[in-house]
């Protein structure tokens, strides 16, 4: 496979990124008797990495992140984003475009 520019900004993106929405939100504590109990939340996040090769056709390799941005203390409003990049290799079209994409969802429940 050729080295691939694209493949390496999203790698260098998930890994810059990835600190700041993974680390767990403050620990709260029980209104309960002493001795209190930390609760910890922790933000969830995703990463999927593929790829698949048939004979004579070549291969495709994808990779996405999915994660919980942010959401409200009432839990009604939340942003979530993802970002995909997928690519084919080799086979007789040749290599092809990098293709990187990005969403954000923002939702709001009455």
């Amino acid at each position: 496979m050729n080295f691939n520019l694209g493949l390496l900004l999203l790698y260098t993106l998930l890994a810059v990124l990835a600190p700041f929405y993974s680390h767990a939100k403050p620990l709260q504590y029980d209104d309960g008797p002493v001795p209190r109990k930390p609760h910890r939340y922790k933000r969830q996040f995703s990463l999927n990495f593929g790829a698949t090769h048939e004979d004579g056709y070549g291969t495709d390799v994808n990779a996405e992140a999915i994660a919980s941005l942010w959401k409200s203390q009432s839990g009604n409003t939340k942003l979530d984003g993802s970002a995909s990049y997928t690519q084919h290799f080799g086979g007789l079209s040749g290599d092809g475009k990098a293709r990187i994409s990005g969403l954000l969802t923002f939702s709001h429940g009455y």
